[in-house]
């Protein structure tokens, strides 16, 4: 017996997300590709012309461009700093996020950004989470202490002429219920 279409397209759906919850709200974890398509129809990015051109399959790296138009142009016809500086929002969390899995709040805590040049043309973003990076953190993370880690990287253009440089500090800790230290379950009553 065969699956009806829609049947089968939710079964496939279904393989490409994950959810998970906590006091946040649910968490749903994506295939890169399936990311990428929703971002670029994430509305504030649409609206600003940002596009996610490319996100690996081990989540490491995702790679954003940001086409000059004539809604994020400032009075000078190049990009608006605005959208260079909101270009870099998230990225670095959302790599980390599903890195390290459900067991962490990831969330993004501090930005830095030096304009170096005018974004005459597209800009360029590359967002890098090395894998040993990510080993790193959560061997800081295992005990439920936060980490404060910082990613740097550079916006260009085309030819490589640096339009920004971006610092990005994120807030890391293992969630309370995924630590070997809290009980889980019922617990025996210490009178017994």
């Amino acid at each position: 017996m065969s699956m009806s279409r829609d049947n089968q397209l939710t079964a496939k759906h279904d393989a490409k997300v994950e959810s998970h919850s906590s006091r946040h709200g649910e968490r749903r974890r994506l295939a890169p590709g399936t990311f990428q398509k929703i971002m670029n129809f994430f509305p504030p990015f649409l609206g600003m012309g940002l596009r996610v051109k490319e996100v690996s399959d081990d989540w490491t790296m995702c790679r954003v461009e940001l086409k000059l138009n004539r809604l994020n142009r400032n009075q000078q016809g190049t990009a608006f700093g605005g959208s260079i500086g909101a270009m870099t929002d998230a990225f670095y969390a959302l790599l980390l996020m599903h890195q390290l899995g459900p067991d962490y709040h990831v969330w993004d805590k501090a930005a830095q950004i030096e304009y170096v040049s005018p974004g005459t043309s597209t800009v360029h973003g590359l967002f890098e989470v090395p894998l040993e990076r990510t080993d790193q953190i959560r061997a800081e993370a295992l005990s439920g202490q936060k980490v404060l880690p910082w990613f740097e990287t550079e916006l260009t253009l085309a030819d490589g002429t640096v339009v920004a440089r971006v610092r990005r500090q994120l807030y890391v800790r293992k969630k309370r219920e995924a630590r070997a230290d809290v009980p889980h379950g019922p617990q025996p009553d210490p009178a017994d």
